[in-house]
């Protein structure tokens, strides 16, 4: 039997659609020149948001996901500081990782937690607190867990061999209030949410629905499927002679675009491929006369003209075998 993944390319693109809105999350909070920049690490995304805050303040944000919700009616927030530690020496480990990312000038993480096309929680935490907030939310935990008021054994800050941090667990006020009332934590979903300024002269009336993130909107890595196609068969010297005809130009009498590369006209059977395909009823058109002459509105008149145009070379031109 094969081991299940840990994860699925739902997750993933889960991940990038919740990352993708932090950007218009934080300006709608007062943050300015924010800059987000993304990293792979094969199918792992990381983030840096490097933005200024509403007071002035130029930060540089690491940010870490809570856990995607699969249940409905699970509630909980929490999200990994650092996926494994070492020799068991969770403060040890987790501080080399903290102060190796504040010498690379990061100064906070964000912890969110995304619920469809909004977010839940939204935790922005002094860099240089995090591991002392961890620190906390572990001894709450454990004292609770003495105290036998959780019915469970494992600590919330000590997940597997995982540094977790919880943003919310209805179960532990006292986990919760750890990183919320702690000094410098910010909960940026108390925050004012700033309206879009506008020209004076601009309405400055603004769509009340959920906004929509149009870059998340198809897919990467898209299916090939294999199709049947029907041709009409055409002779590659009708082509080649009317090509020769046109010279880069396109023989549209309304029009003349010319451009010197090949691959830029198009041969347009004026009756169809089907019908005929002669010199005489076809025509070497730019992209957008060729579109034109099967689309437009005007496109029979269109076609008149230009069979009128082709006619005129039905004698003496011959082409060449």
């Amino acid at each position: 039997m094969c081991p299940r993944a840990f994860r699925t390319p739902e997750s993933y693109n889960a991940e990038h659609i919740t990352r993708g809105m932090i950007e218009s999350f934080l300006i709608e909070r007062g943050f300015s020149n924010v800059k987000d920049e993304r990293k792979f690490h094969g199918k792992v995304e990381s983030q840096t948001i490097h933005a200024t805050t509403p007071d002035g303040e130029k930060v540089v944000i690491k940010v870490r996901l809570c856990w995607r919700r699969q249940n409905p009616n699970n509630t909980n927030s929490a999200a990994q500081i650092l996926p494994k530690i070492k020799n068991n020496d969770w403060e040890g480990t987790l501080n080399k990782k903290v102060n190796h990312e504040i010498s690379e000038g990061v100064t906070h993480t964000l912890f969110i937690q995304r619920e469809q096309d909004t977010f839940s929680h939204a935790a922005l935490v002094p860099q240089k607190d995090l591991v002392s907030i961890w620190c906390s939310q572990r001894d709450a935990s454990a004292a609770l867990i003495s105290a036998g008021k959780l019915g469970r054994k494992k600590n919330h800050a000590m997940n597997g061999s995982s540094p977790t941090l919880w943003l919310y667990d209805k179960k532990a006020p006292e986990v919760n209030n750890a990183l919320w009332e702690h000094h410098g934590v910010l909960d940026l979903l108390k925050t004012n949410v700033i309206p879009p300024k506008f020209p004076a002269d601009q309405d400055d009336t603004y769509d009340d629905l959920p906004r929509i993130d149009y870059s998340q909107l198809g897919s990467d890595d898209g299916l090939v499927r294999k199709c049947e196609k029907s041709f009409v068969k055409r002779d590659p010297r009708v082509r080649k002679a009317v090509m020769d005809r046109a010279k880069g130009k396109c023989e549209n009498p309304e029009c003349g675009n010319n451009r010197d590369y090949p691959g830029f006209l198009d041969v347009h059977h004026i009756l169809g491929v089907g019908k005929s395909d002669r010199v005489y009823n076809c025509v070497a058109l730019c992209p957008n006369c060729h579109r034109e002459a099967h689309v437009s509105p005007e496109q029979e008149q269109i076609n008149a003209k230009l069979l009128n145009f082709a006619k005129k070379y039905k004698f003496p031109t011959k082409v060449k075998g």
